[in-house]
């Protein structure tokens, strides 16, 4: 019994590691965005690139994804613009860019 309960507790543990290092694909990070976005409005249109690119603020390095959104408000499309963090799917910035 002892065995196979130190054999579960590791394989959780082992699995919380594993998750840690895993990178989210560009698709689950902008479907994130998007779902976050689509609960005020319906999203029109959006894209993620796909190749990760470095960015670099003062002593900090990190990978980002660039994308964007496009949405209906007030009876007009209005896009925006964001950065997101390629490990956690995080957004580091978002802009609205104004037509």
């Amino acid at each position: 019994m002892f065995g196979v309960l130190t054999g579960f507790v590791g394989g959780i543990q082992a699995s919380n590691i594993l998750k840690k290092n895993e990178q989210l694909t560009p698709q689950q990070i902008l479907n994130n965005i998007k779902n976050s976005f689509q609960n005020e409005t319906p999203v029109q249109d959006s894209w993620i690139s796909v190749n990760p690119i470095k960015i670099r603020k003062f002593a900090l390095t990190t990978d980002i994804y660039q994308g964007g959104i496009s949405r209906f408000e007030d009876n007009q499309i209005v896009r925006y613009e964001f950065q997101a963090d390629a490990k956690t799917g995080s957004i580091l910035n978002l802009k609205r860019i104004d037509l």
